[in-house]
């Protein structure tokens, strides 16, 4: 059994055999200078340019040492390799220049289409400044109110002696919700000309007209009509005093 196992399978081995020799002996020539110039070449160029290499007019050059290199000289099969890799690499280039054109193109056509902004329009329109700060001066109270679900209250007039400013003075309603959504406003009076925030100050900063006095003890009639004549005097000097004189200051921290 063994000796026939060995007579069946000799033909096959003898033929492997055959093929390596006729292998061998197709590149047993001498080494090609013309694959060591190309190489050399090849590696300078792409060392140097990267994949744009294989547009270079000097590639060409490389391809014609390539195919001049002998046919039976051991660097043949690596000049053939060498070969397929520059005609991938050429191939794929062209399609990244064809991509490129295309994208300049487009660019090109972006650049030249005419534009619909009238730039003296633009140039009208006035600077808006920098971004306004919706509680500081300026603020509109019924926006805040609008936003707040009216957390600002309107209390007492107030006329400022040095501006000359008048206005009402706005309060932050005393209730947790308010609070909560507009924290920056408790313990402040909020002074409002022209329905916009002018100034806010703190409430120990507002103030109060003195107490009216209440007159003596009842001495009899006289006494009475003395404090009868106070009160009134008191009355009208009440009347009189509708407005509150704020004094002027730097804006207090919101």
């Amino acid at each position: 059994m063994i000796g026939s196992s060995v007579v069946r399978w000799f033909p096959r081995l003898a033929a492997c055999a055959l093929a390596l020799a006729a292998a061998c002996a197709r590149y047993s020539g001498p080494a090609d200078p013309n694959f060591a110039k190309a190489r050399d070449l090849y590696q300078q160029l792409y060392s140097s340019e990267l994949d744009e290499a294989y547009g270079d007019p000097q590639m060409d050059q490389v391809v014609s040492l390539l195919e001049n290199v002998n046919k039976r000289s051991v660097d043949s099969p690596s000049a053939q390799a060498l070969l397929h890799a520059i005609e991938h690499g050429t191939v794929e280039l062209a399609k990244v220049h064809v991509e490129r054109e295309k994208l300049r193109k487009a660019a090109a056509e972006v650049v030249a289409r005419p534009s619909n902004i009238d730039p003296t329009r633009v140039l009208e329109q006035p600077d808006a400044g920098p971004p306004q700060d919706p509680f500081g001066p300026a603020a509109s109270v019924a926006q805040i109110n609008k936003d707040s679900g009216g957390c600002l209250v309107a209390g007492e007039p107030f006329h400022e002696g040095g501006t000359n400013r008048s206005g009402t003075l706005y309060r932050l309603a005393p209730n947790p919700v308010c609070k909560d959504k507009l924290p920056g406003f408790v313990g402040q009076a909020v002074m409002v000309s022209d329905g916009k925030i002018y100034r806010r100050i703190p409430e120990s900063q507002v103030p109060h007209p003195p107490p009216v006095a209440t007159g003596a003890p009842d001495g009899g009639p006289s006494s009475r009509a003395g404090t009868t004549s106070r009160a009134g005097a008191a009355g009208a000097d009440a009347g009189v005093q509708e407005y509150l004189a704020v004094p002027g200051g730097p804006l207090p921290p919101g």
